[in-house]
C-alpha cells in the first residue's frame, strides 16, 4: 500500500467517525447511555483516592466492586439502541464523500475512467486503420519494386549482351 492509499483509507475512517459522531449527537438517548459508562472526571480513580463513592454503581454486580478500569467502562452493544441506524443514509453519506473526492482519487491513483477508455478505443481504431493502410501501401510498393527489379535485371542483361558483342 503506497502513501496515497493510506491517506485515502484514513480519510474514509475519519468520515465514518464523523458520521458516527453526528449520529450520536442526534440520538440523545444513546449518548446518555454512553455517558453513564464513561467517567466524567479527568482521572477515573480520583473518586477512590478522595474516598468518594464510585459513580459506576450500575456496573457493579451484587455489590462487588470491580478491580480494573476496563470492567467499569464496559459497554454492551446490546444496551445501545441500534434500531435508529439508517444504513441507507450512512451509505449515501459515504457515496457523497467519495463523489466529492472522486476526481482527486482518480488523478492521484492514476485510475482510468470510461471516458479515458473511450478515447483509447478511438485511438486504437485510428491506429489499426493506419496500420492497415500502411500495410496495403507496403505490399503495393513491394510489388512495384519487384517489377522494377525484374525490369532492371532484364535491361542489365541486355546491356551485358551488348558489351560482350562489342568485345568480340
Amino acid at each position: 500500500m503506497d502513501a496515497m492509499e493510506v491517506v485515502a483509507v484514513i480519510i474514509l475512517i475519519v468520515a465514518i467517525l464523523v458520521i458516527i459522531y453526528y449520529y450520536l449527537l442526534n440520538r440523545p438517548e444513546t449518548l446518555n447511555k454512553i455517558r453513564n459508562y464513561v467517567p466524567t472526571t479527568a482521572d477515573a480513580h480520583m473518586n477512590e483516592i478522595l474516598n468518594r463513592t464510585s459513580g459506576y454503581k450500575d456496573l457493579e454486580k451484587d455489590g462487588e466492586k470491580s478491580d480494573s478500569m476496563t470492567k467499569r467502562i464496559k459497554v454492551k452493544l446490546s444496551d445501545i439502541d441500534m434500531s435508529g441506524i439508517n444504513i441507507d443514509a450512512f451509505s449515501n453519506k459515504i457515496d457523497a464523500v467519495l463523489d466529492e473526492k472522486s476526481d482527486e482519487l482518480i488523478k492521484n491513483w492514476s485510475l482510468a475512467t470510461t471516458r479515458d477508455l473511450d478515447e483509447l478505443e478511438k485511438k486504437f481504431t485510428k491506429t489499426a486503420s493506419s496500420v492497415d493502410a500502411l500495410d496495403k501501401e507496403y505490399r503495393e510498393f513491394k510489388k512495384s519494386s519487384e517489377e522494377f527489379q525484374k525490369c532492371t535485371e532484364e535491361k542489365l542483361a541486355d546491356i551485358d549482351k551488348r558489351i560482350e558483342a562489342l568485345e568480340k
